[in-house]
């Protein structure tokens, strides 16, 4: 297999620059601090390629030791010689960031579309169609710095937003009300051993996933387990070419609005487990080595293969009860995973050129629901990607209320296209729709929508 230096690939993925404008070249926290474009580490944001990997599995610097040499906006030193000589024992000599690391993205629904939806009982309407027109409303501050030679701090403060007119389709009226999400925190602090070792603490940020789902991204085993909340967990990786890795973390079960200190939240409410290979592919360390596949859309021609599973150590039942607002509890899984103690599954991943794919399965032991979640994706310009998925998580919170008498997989089929106006600045049509007609718990039609989403970085 062919051998690859760190600086040709670095020059390699920034070919994708080229097509953009030089304004957005450069924005984001991290690019700032290389002064490149968003492109040497993501094909179209938020999807890693294999450099972007490697930066994360080396604990958010670039691998190969060639961290320093590739910044171009060094860290301000403190503590001198003088200082070391006169407290040889305290630690006064470290580094903080001289660039500005802080930056600001701008999200938002421009376009919303809802289908009718009716009673299936009785056939009577329920909710109007709905279009209607937006601007973006929700804006997230990022943090990203090093700190020293061993300390990365990565983190997001979301949900800048304000009041939106609602309409109650039960009552007929307009009322206003606030519909954002609170402003939440959520922060990843990274600690570096060695290359590819790393320990982290914080929340929503943990690395049990590889590419993400969103704009870009294909299926993996994050979307189909419970996701950790208030986390530790380790990180070990090796592979100069193709590679392993193994990410072991300990979560509290409640919501990661919820403050460490609140009642009944402990560190090792939920166990979580996961292992991935690379096959065939760019090393997970390196990033460098290997056949690179497409230059001009930086994508990896690779395939990686993995599993996990998550375990919640104490959780409330709900058998007893026949509801899931009787004794219900932050404590364990929530949401469609309520009532089920361990999920575990495997997941393969692809690409090759400009094709991309994803397939994950996971399954409940106590319960015995099924999850499936199959996506693929086509770069038609380094700018342009189109996808389709199918998505089927088991709401198993419908099989507890309805003493297992309700339909629990409502299966979905969901095609998107994505436009990256420039590297940090992207457009994502996504057209939602249900393959059953109704939920029956609910006694009401499933809603087919349409949203056109914008994300813009600064």
């Amino acid at each position: 297999m062919k051998k690859t230096t760190f600086a040709s690939i670095v020059s390699i993925c920034m070919v994708p620059a080229l097509f953009w404008s030089t304004e957005g070249s450069a924005i984001p926290s991290w690019a700032r601090k290389y002064n490149t474009s968003c492109y040497m580490c993501h094909s179209g944001m938020p999807q890693r390629n294999a450099v972007g990997e490697a930066f994360k599995n080396n604990g958010y610097r670039l691998p190969g030791g060639n961290d320093e040499a590739f910044t171009r906006q060094k860290n301000i030193k403190i503590g001198t010689a003088d200082w070391d000589s006169k407290f040889p024992n305290a630690p006064i000599s470290s580094s903080y960031p001289q660039f500005d690391p802080l930056s600001v993205v701008v999200t938002g629904n421009l376009i919303n579309y809802k289908e009718a939806t009716h009673k299936v009982s009785t056939g009577a309407p329920k909710a109007s169609k709905e279009f209607t027109i937006n601007a973006a409303n929700t804006a997230s501050l990022f943090i990203g710095a090093t700190v020293g030679d061993n300390l990365t701090v990565f983190g997001e403060l979301a949900g800048f937003g304000g009041a939106a007119l609602e309409e109650d389709t039960d009552n007929g009226a307009i009322s206003s009300s606030n519909v954002d999400s609170p402003v939440t925190a959520t922060l990843r602090a990274v600690w570096q051993f060695s290359p590819g070792f790393n320990f982290s603490i914080g929340n929503a940020f943990s690395a049990v996933g590889w590419n993400g789902t969103g704009a870009g991204g294909v299926a993996n085993i994050s979307s189909v387990l419970p996701g950790p909340a208030t986390y530790a967990e380790l990180n070990f990786t090796r592979g100069e070419t193709g590679g392993y890795s193994i990410v072991a973390g300990t979560s509290m079960a409640a919501n990661y609005r919820t403050p460490i200190v609140a009642a009944d939240n402990h560190i090792d409410d939920i166990l979580y487990l996961r292992g991935k290979v690379k096959l065939i592919g760019a090393g997970l360390l390196s990033g460098a080595n290997g056949e690179l596949g497409n230059a001009y859309n930086g994508l990896d021609n690779q395939l990686t293969v993995g599993a996990g599973l998550s375990y919640a150590n104490k959780i409330n039942s709900y058998k007893n009860t026949g509801s899931l607002n009787a004794g219900a509890s932050t404590v364990g899984f929530t949401g469609n995973y309520a009532g089920e103690r361990l999920v575990y599954g495997g997941d393969v991943q692809g690409a090759y050129q400009n094709f991309l794919a994803g397939a994950a399965y996971s399954r409940d032991r106590d319960l015995k629901l099924d999850n499936y979640r199959v996506e693929a994706g086509y770069f038609i310009y380094p700018w342009l990607f189109a996808k389709v998925g199918y998505v089927d998580i088991a709401k198993a919170n419908n099989q507890i209320a309805t003493k297992k008498g309700a339909d629990v997989h409502q299966p979905q089929i969901i095609p998107s296209v994505s436009a990256w106006i420039t590297p940090s600045v992207s457009l994502t049509g996504t057209y939602t729709i249900f393959t059953k007609s109704s939920d029956i718990i609910g006694d009401v039609t499933n809603q087919n929508t349409f949203a056109l989403a914008v994300r813009a970085g600064f």
